[in-house]
């Protein structure tokens, strides 16, 4: 079955993997996913369909009433600006739902893109938060990261699957109905303080000044095109890294005076109009020998050369490690700066 752009099925990556839904109010994007996909840090990544595929990061919400295993997010980057095309009027007018509707297609979003589609049947209503559904094709179950994917009836969700027990054929949801309402609420109210956040204006790059953290390049794996193009210009700031693309390139960086520091912020800057990185995951490690790397950030660069994670909780770090997954363009690959604050 064909999939319109405003089915915004998305793949999610946070504590733990697994699916949302994307939808636009007021200019922002909003991400909704189960509750507990997210750690106490609350950060995501979005990945769209169809393939291929846009990425975008933000933070998620967990504040509402106990027993509802639900979150919104917000999305930026990419998938938040160019990708997200569903709206909260459309959830909150449809027709479909469990009460009406007996069947409908589980929609998953896989690494890159692309959507499966399972065909699934409505077994209970149970009550008027929730119903339990069940997979069409006997030799179907659930498996690992399939919590937080949303039943369709043709293009309009009707429930985010919450309860996907590994292996059994039966997976509960909530309704749409509920879904709807307790986003409504929250974007009337809680939201205000997030998208407050979210709009203070960008002070651009020309003074970072006191909020940039001095870095030390620790370890690389990729060889630059020319030895005086090599990576110790970016943390000596003084010089652009220059390497052709052959695997995924990481980057490590510890910080000048030895210490940890919170960090909020990364931007990654590509000059010129020559290929530039595309797909870049941002880690940071607390740890003393860098055995404990976690995720800050996973996004996209945008075609002008700039790749922004934007002003995040705060996340203590002693290491900063920067991986170019993919890239755009053709011939050696540019970094100009890489600025943590």
């Amino acid at each position: 079955m064909a999939c319109s752009a405003t089915a915004q099925a998305v793949r999610i990556e946070a504590a733990e993997l697994g699916q949302g839904f994307i939808l636009k109010e007021d200019g922002i994007c909003w991400a909704l996913l189960p509750r507990h996909l997210l750690d106490e840090t609350g950060l995501i990544s979005v990945e769209t369909s169809p393939a291929p595929s846009t990425l975008g990061s933000g933070e998620a919400y967990a504040d509402f009433w106990d027993g509802m295993d639900f979150a919104v997010g917000y999305v930026g980057q990419a998938a938040g600006a160019a990708s997200c095309t569903a709206s909260l009027d459309g959830i909150e007018q449809t027709s479909a739902s469990a009460g009406t509707n007996l069947s409908g297609t589980l929609r998953f979003v896989e690494p890159g893109g692309a959507l499966v589609q399972y065909p699934m049947h409505i077994v209970e209503t149970l009550n008027h938060k929730t119903f339990v559904a069940e997979f069409r094709n006997p030799a179907q179950t659930a498996f690992q990261g399939m919590s937080g994917a949303f039943l369709f009836v043709e293009d309009h969700p009707i429930g985010m699957a919450v309860r996907t027990p590994e292996g059994q054929r039966q997976m509960e949801f909530i309704r749409i109905e509920e879904i709807a309402f307790a986003t409504r609420r929250w974007l009337d109210g809680r939201a205000r303080t997030v998208v407050a956040a979210i709009d203070t204006p960008d002070d651009g790059l020309a003074d970072v000044g006191d909020r940039r953290h001095q870095l030390t390049l620790v370890s690389y794996n990729t060889a630059p095109t020319a030895a005086e193009l090599g990576p110790e210009g970016l943390a000596r700031e003084d010089g652009a890294y220059h390497f052709d693309f052959d695997e995924v390139v990481r980057l490590t960086f510890g910080f000048e005076d030895g210490e940890g520091q919170g960090i909020q912020r990364v931007r990654i800057v590509s000059e010129g109009t020559g290929a530039k990185p595309l797909t870049v995951r941002v880690m940071v490690d607390p740890s003393n020998d860098q055995s404990s790397p976690q995720q800050f950030n996973r996004g996209q660069m945008s075609p002008d050369g700039l790749f922004d994670t934007g002003i995040r909780s705060e996340r203590f770090a002693r290491w900063v490690t920067i991986l170019i997954e993919s890239v755009q363009g053709q011939g050696p690959v540019r970094i100009d700066q890489i600025i943590v604050e």
